[in-house]
């Protein structure tokens, strides 16, 4: 457990990132609130981040604390890793190819700091890919992102911060869900706290050039369970696995017209 007298820890999980982790820590450094620290679980990398990590250690000192996994362990245990070791008020996750607008930190925990019944903040953010960059406009008060919720994840990953204890009281990154570990998060969290996404681009997210066809078949099926899982606990209307809809469509979507789509819309 990491003591720590900061409002707000940063949470990054990390495996082989050592092209873009400075691009992320810079964005962090370059933070206008500075009361915060660093939670880093470097999932057992075999390129250059741990040296990577030890030039930041170096230049953060105490507030970057370096968690090392002997053998992978995926990302949704590394994140619960870091998340145990977080005492302060508030956590921000960030990945490791994902970086930040200076103001992100200070307008979201004055958000949070002035608003207690809200629990979980996001904000809107721009994809960045091998063609091009995409703004993407969130839904921002609370009903509208309730509303939309089961339809897709209403809150990307790199731009959340939350309330620490409210999360670990939810028993934190369900370990059983491999893709969309935050997605099965704020469902879970739906019951029992507002929402909101400030209006804000605060937050720039590197998407790569493409996945495997079988990885995308994986998370579209993630999706599903982690859509039906919500369902059936909250015993809704039959209706709702009306949403379910547009990830089958993409599971069962012959491998030839995906990798046709792939090529003419990444």
């Amino acid at each position: 457990m990491v003591k720590s007298l900061s409002d707000v820890a940063v949470l990054i999980a990390v495996h082989n990132s050592q092209k873009t982790l400075d691009r992320c820590f810079e964005s962090l450094t370059a933070q206008t609130y500075k009361n915060f620290t660093v939670i880093c679980v470097n999932d057992a990398s075999t390129d250059a981040t741990t040296g990577a990590l030890e030039k930041w250690q170096k230049k953060l000192g105490s507030r970057l604390k370096v968690i090392t996994n002997p053998q992978n362990i995926g990302l949704t245990k590394s994140l619960n890793l870091g998340l145990k070791a977080i005492t302060a008020r508030f956590t921000a996750r960030i990945d490791g190819d994902d970086w930040w607008h200076p103001d992100k930190l200070a307008l979201q925990l004055d958000f949070l700091k002035t608003h207690p019944d809200y629990q979980v903040i996001g904000c809107n953010y721009v994809n960045i890919g091998a063609t091009g960059q995409q703004e993407i406009i969130t839904n921002e008060t609370d009903a509208a992102i309730r509303q939309n919720f089961l339809k897709r994840n209403q809150l990307a990953h790199s731009c959340v911060v939350f309330d620490t204890k409210f999360v670990k009281k939810l028993g934190g990154y369900d370990e059983n869900v491999r893709y969309g570990q935050d997605y099965d998060l704020w469902l879970r969290c739906l019951p029992k706290t507002k929402f909101y996404n400030l209006q804000q681009t605060l937050c720039y997210r590197h998407v790569g050039s493409g996945i495997s066809v079988e990885k995308q078949r994986e998370q579209m099926l993630q999706g599903i369970k982690i859509q039906t899982k919500y369902i059936r606990t909250h015993s809704l209307p039959l209706s709702n696995y009306l949403y379910t809809l547009e990830l089958w469509a993409i599971v069962l979507m012959p491998e030839p017209i995906k990798k046709l789509k792939r090529r003419l819309f990444r």
